[in-house]
C-alpha cells in the first residue's frame, strides 16, 4: 500500500474517532448537567413543600393544600414567573409577591392590541433586553384569563402547549365549576 494513502486513511480514521469521542463526551456531560438540574429542582420543590407544611399547618378547622402549584409549574417549564389574571386585570394567582401592577398593565395591553387588530391573538410576546414577557389568553369554562409569563427565552409551541395545560390544571383549583 502506498505510504501516503496509508497516512491519509489513518489520519481520517483517527479524526473521525476523535470527533465521535468528543461528541460522546459532550453528550455525557450534558446528561450529567441535566440530571443535576433536575435533582436540584426536585430538592427545591420538596424543600418548599416542607416549608409550606410548617408555615401553613392549619387555619381554624381548614387544612391548606400541601402543594406549590403555580411555582411548581414555573420550575417545570423553566420560566421565571407566572401571573394569572382575569379579563379585568385582577390577579388570580401568581408566583410573584405583588402582581397587581403587572396584571393590570399586561391585561390592558393585550385588550388594546385585540381592539386594534380586530381579532384575539394566540399569544403576544414582548422582548426586552434580557428576557421575554408572554401574554397568553386562556379560556376556562367560557371565562377568559391571561397568563403573563416571564422567561429568558422565546417559548416554543410544544413547551407553550404544555405550559398552558399545566396552568389550566392549576386554574381548576382556584375557579369554582
Amino acid at each position: 500500500m502506498d505510504p501516503i494513502l496509508f497516512f491519509l486513511l489513518s489520519f481520517f480514521i483517527g479524526l473521525v474517532l476523535v470527533i465521535v469521542g468528543w461528541y460522546l463526551y459532550q453528550l455525557k456531560k450534558e446528561r450529567e448537567r441535566m440530571l443535576e438540574k433536575e435533582k436540584l429542582e426536585e430538592e427545591i420543590v420538596s424543600s418548599l413543600l416542607e416549608l409550606k407544611k410548617y408555615t401553613t399547618e392549619s387555619i381554624g378547622e381548614e387544612t391548606l393544600s400541601d402543594k406549590f402549584d403555580l411555582l411548581e409549574v414555573a420550575l417545570e417549564n423553566d420560566v421565571s414567573s407566572i401571573t394569572i389574571t382575569s379579563e379585568e386585570g385582577l390577579p388570580i394567582v401568581s408566583t410573584i409577591k405583588d402582581p397587581e401592577e403587572i396584571a393590570a398593565n399586561y391585561s390592558a395591553l393585550f385588550q388594546q392590541i385585540c381592539r386594534i387588530s380586530k381579532h384575539i391573538p394566540k399569544r403576544i410576546s414582548i422582548k426586552f433586553e434580557d428576557y421575554y414577557i408572554h401574554i397568553i389568553p386562556i379560556v376556562v369554562d367560557g371565562v377568559i384569563f391571561y397568563a403573563i409569563v416571564r422567561s429568558n427565552f422565546e417559548l416554543e409551541p410544544v413547551s407553550e402547549k404544555k405550559l398552558i395545560g399545566d396552568i389550566v390544571n392549576v386554574l381548576e383549583d382556584y375557579i369554582p365549576s
